[in-house]
């Protein structure tokens, strides 16, 4: 029996096709599925020790409130997301197993820290918020406790991002050199902002319906608050995530010109436009609710103005004359600066009461989340799509990433 499956091996089978939606989406819906709840427990288990510090430094109750619903919430999805990542696993391996077998060679010792980690981090969360009670007396170490749960789980961003960024730059040779990849600290900077913020987006939607739904005034007061904490946060990360985002694409442009030039000019080029979309809903969401929740005399004209140019950003190429392409990037500069200080202008005193949240705020801080979430996906996309038909960029093609992994003659392996 075993020499007929050792047989089994040596026959060069052809790999697995799927029909309609084809090998690289199938493989892709179940990655993006995990990162929705793998992504959010990242930017939240930062978060959640974060607001508690705050909480505990300016003794205000709301804090440690929103930091222990989303202890809570990390403590239900977790479980969810590693089990999604399994079996995006399984996928990848079933469909490209000659991709699959060469990529995890090369990084082997690093996948096995990264799903190790996985122990800790399950063990933190378990800790950090069933023993929550038990901590009141000493809440520096219970913070600690949250900042180093934290910490394992970005373990695992560290080293994930080191296989993400290596097939769209694969560095030369092996070891520290694929790891450090060109675009891998562009990269890593612009996701780990990236899921501060668009998990924060979503949580300010998620509180605007709790706000609606409730019938409580003292529960309405606090969603709105804890709304607009969080759309604030998602705010400020996105300015940071589009600036380091410019240094990721920048990175691409100069490691792998040609799929840099693919995804700006091939058939997938629209999704720039989508994306460029999805920042501008943001941007003019954030003024609108900054609008909406504290009305000033200057709202209005930094709104319309944030407005105009977040248009200007998602315009075609062709609109622009040439030599003006610029023009979309000082658009996008403008808007991002009056946003902010749109911001600076609309916060409010320190303890002010917090006013009820209004339906036109509701749907706002809807419309935001839904957008960061689809945001925040739709880069994944880009980074796949960027390397056309390669599922390393410039070392292997899709075609040749199928079926059965042959191994080397006798006397590779020690």
């Amino acid at each position: 029996m075993g020499s007929y499956l050792a047989t089994s091996f040596s026959i060069d089978q052809p790999g697995v096709q799927l029909p309609f939606i084809t090998n690289r989406w199938a493989v892709g819906f179940f990655f993006l599925a995990h990162i929705i709840f793998g992504s959010f427990t990242m930017g939240a288990l930062v978060l959640g020790p974060t607001y508690e510090w705050i909480g505990l430094r300016r003794e205000d109750p709301r804090f440690e409130r929103y930091a222990r619903a989303l202890g809570n919430v990390n403590l239900k999805i977790f479980s969810l997301g590693a089990t999604l990542g399994g079996f995006a696993v399984i996928v990848i391996v079933a469909l490209y197993g000659k991709f699959f077998v060469s990529l995890i060679t090369l990084f082997f010792w690093p996948a096995v820290v990264a799903f190790s980690v996985w122990f800790f981090t399950l063990g933190g969360i378990l800790l950090y918020n069933l023993r929550w009670d038990q901590f009141r007396l000493h809440k520096g170490l219970h913070i600690l406790v949250g900042y180093a749960t934290a910490a394992t789980e970005h373990i695992f961003l560290f080293i994930i991002v080191a296989l993400d960024s290596y097939l769209l730059t694969p560095g030369q040779g092996q070891g520290t050199a694929a790891f450090f990849n060109p675009s891998y600290w562009p990269e890593l900077g612009h996701r780990f902002v990236g899921n501060l913020s668009w998990a924060s987006f979503f949580i300010a939607a998620v509180a605007a319906v709790y706000a609606a739904a409730s019938r409580l005034p003292a529960n309405r007061i606090y969603f709105h608050w804890a709304a607009r904490t969080s759309l604030v946060v998602g705010f400020v990360t996105l300015v940071l995530q589009i600036a380091l985002g410019a240094v990721f694409v920048e990175s691409i442009k100069h490691s792998s010109p040609g799929a840099f030039q693919y995804s700006l000019q091939g058939p997938f080029a629209w999704l720039w436009l989508l994306q460029a979309a999805f920042i501008a809903i943001l941007l003019i969401g954030s003024n609108l609710y900054f609008w909406q929740s504290r009305p000033t005399a200057p709202a209005p004209t930094l709104t319309a103005i944030v407005i105009l140019a977040s248009l200007v950003t998602v315009m075609p190429a062709a609109v622009f004359p040439k030599g003006l392409f610029w023009v979309r990037y000082l658009a996008l500069g403008i808007a991002v600066l009056l946003s902010l200080l749109h911001w600076l202008i609309s916060r409010p005193r320190a303890r002010a009461a917090t006013p009820d949240l209004r339906r036109s705020s509701q749907v706002t801080l809807a419309v935001t989340g839904a957008s960061a979430l689809l945001l925040f996906l739709l880069m994944g996309v880009i980074r796949t799509t960027a390397r056309s038909d390669y599922t390393i960029y410039g070392v292997m093609k899709e075609t040749d990433s199928y079926g059965i992994f042959q191994a080397p003659s006798k006397g590779y392996y020690p």
